[in-house]
């Protein structure tokens, strides 16, 4: 039986605050961090739709920092993945990142994004009723949980029956 949606998006909320809490080094090199994996190489049934590698995301463009599509995250956060990922298949669902390590260029890169004018049609799509300005700090921070390597946005996507 299918676990009901509001349930699997506060299984969610609530399994994103325990990956933030992990233990973490703090990142921000060009190459990838010590101690951090791809996620595809710790589980590779968990989706990936890294939307700043490219530019299906409200800035309209392809983020610095985002060079592949690939989760970076820090190794107990990956395997705390993999470990969600095998409980929510037999539910019926499959974990989908959108989001995972952020280096600090790219938190930099949507602070300056944010004092450009509005896209309209990024806008349109991504933050349709509301200022660029009221995106700080709810939104968009000027320094980020993600760039830890144990932050990732994350969603429950049926399995194809």
């Amino acid at each position: 039986m299918p676990v009901p949606l509001r349930r699997a998006a506060a299984f969610s909320v609530a399994f994103s605050w325990l990956c933030v809490m992990a233990s973490a080094p703090s990142a921000g090199a060009e190459a990838m961090p010590k101690d951090f994996v791809y996620l595809a190489d710790i589980d590779p049934s968990i989706q990936q739709d890294m939307r700043y590698a490219g530019a299906t995301n409200f800035t309209g463009n392809p983020v610095p920092g985002y060079d592949a599509p690939e989760c970076v995250l820090v190794r107990p956060a990956a395997e705390a993945l993999k470990r969600v990922q095998t409980e929510v298949r037999t539910k019926g669902f499959t974990l989908k990142v959108y989001d995972c390590y952020r280096p600090a260029r790219a938190v930099a890169s949507f602070v300056e994004w944010a004092k450009t004018p509005d896209d309209s049609k990024a806008k349109m799509v991504y933050y349709p009723n509301l200022p660029k300005s009221a995106l700080f700090p709810d939104y968009i921070a000027t320094r980020s949980g993600h760039s830890r390597g144990a932050t990732m946005d994350l969603t429950l996507v049926p399995l194809s029956p």
